[in-house]
């Protein structure tokens, strides 16, 4: 049986719905962005589903911990979503900013020192209890800016083709291109609270559900915009800790 549209949502909102129910019935691409399937009902941020998402993927998307999103909509199962599905982003009954991930607490206070480096006037960062490695070795082109609304990670440069390696053992649980601006995405669940994202890959050696080993790979590099190959192979490296992005190089050796 087909999934009715949801009935709240604006015009332009069932418009993109539409499309993205034939993307996942007849494989076809050009799916809009994750916040073109938000709403606001009462006054709250939800999300309707689309065609190739996971709760993972919706999470990252929405900078939500994945737990949290599937407390809130009593999902006992991550695997479990339905094309057209409503998920709330907040907890019942929260405000428009409880559905956001809270910074992750500081251990120590800012560390100070004579050097004109704001990065090593940033407090501490919370513990990890992950041993992560650096993906692959190339040159680092953008550092993890605070406050990003885009790119909350890091950008590194390497010949396309070049192997992307798990930064740590763990599962995966995203291996797709159905998140808008990451391009071939993996994302790997180390635990219940650490995560790790490669985006802008040429193309994926790993599928969901796979366990992977620190170091094995994952991926090969890809160009960061596919429309200009020529520009070299980029990698968006993330690290999340409950869907908060945080700055990788924290954690890299």
């Amino acid at each position: 049986m087909r999934t009715p549209l949801p009935l709240l949502l604006s015009s332009r909102a069932r418009r993109l719905l539409v499309v993205c129910l034939l993307s996942g019935l007849f494989g076809l691409s050009g799916c809009a962005t994750p916040t073109d399937y938000r709403s606001w009902e009462g006054g709250q941020p939800v999300y309707y589903v689309k065609g190739g998402d996971t709760l993972y993927s919706i999470a990252v998307a929405n900078d939500v911990d994945w737990q949290r999103l599937a407390r809130w909509n009593g999902i006992s199962n991550p695997r479990h979503l339905k094309i057209g599905q409503r998920l709330r982003l907040n907890p019942p009954g929260g405000g428009a900013s409880a559905g956001r991930a809270s910074k992750a607490p500081t251990t120590s206070a800012p560390v100070k020192t004579a050097s004109t480096d704001s990065r090593s006037r940033r407090a501490t960062p919370a513990a990890s209890p992950v041993e992560w490695k650096w993906p692959l070795e190339g040159r680092v082109l953008h550092r993890f800016p605070e406050g990003s609304a885009s790119q909350k990670g890091v950008i590194l440069a390497a010949s396309i083709d070049t192997p992307v390696r798990a930064a740590a053992g763990g599962k995966v649980v995203y291996s797709g291109d159905g998140l808008p601006g990451y391009g071939n995405l993996v994302i790997v669940k180390h635990n219940a609270e650490w995560l790790s994202a490669y985006a802008y890959n040429k193309s994926l050696a790993v599928s969901e559900g796979q366990q992977v080993r620190r170091g094995q790979t994952i991926a090969r590099v890809g160009p960061r915009d596919h429309r200009k190959p020529d520009q070299g192979g980029h990698l968006l490296f993330q690290i999340r800790r409950q869907g908060k992005p945080v700055d990788p190089e924290r954690y890299l050796p």
